[in-house]
């Protein structure tokens, strides 16, 4: 029980910080006159950098090493691709049809981001490897799998 804690307060803590990241590049690139399609884009980037390390080293304390990381790496930023793609359709009908203020419209949008985030995070990315999967234990202590 006390790790489930942990662990959500840990999501908690850097799910936080890099929706503050995401936010805060958003609304700075908006008051410089830059688009909003641009301004998320660039955003998002930042932010997914931030959290694939946050997530990976202490949300879910992810053990891979070697070339594995860089498989994870890569399944992470899809799956992130697919919550921007959902961020920026978002973006777009709230205020391109509801005319809704953009900053408003990604908050509300990012609140659906986080949940999906996290959801897939946990079950595609940093899923705990399966029973059949073959792993050495690295001389550091570092799990490595085949």
């Amino acid at each position: 029980m006390l790790n489930k804690m942990k662990h959500y307060g840990s999501y908690l803590v850097f799910g936080v910080l890099t929706t503050v990241v995401n936010l805060t590049i958003y609304k700075l690139l908006l008051d410089a006159g830059v688009h909003y399609t641009i301004s998320t884009t660039v955003a998002f980037v930042v932010a997914v950098s931030v959290a694939f390390y946050t997530n990976r080293k202490w949300v879910f304390s992810s053990e891979v090493v070697g070339k594995k990381v860089y498989k994870e790496m890569g399944l992470f930023f899809a799956v992130r691709i697919g919550t921007y793609l959902f961020d920026l359709i978002g973006l777009i009908l709230l205020i391109q049809f509801f005319s809704m203020d953009e900053f408003i419209s990604k908050l509300i949008v990012n609140a659906g981001v986080i949940v999906l985030n996290y959801i897939l995070s946990k079950w595609v990315v940093f899923k705990e490897p399966s029973h059949g999967d073959v792993s050495l234990v690295t001389s550091d202590g570092k799990l490595e799998e085949n």
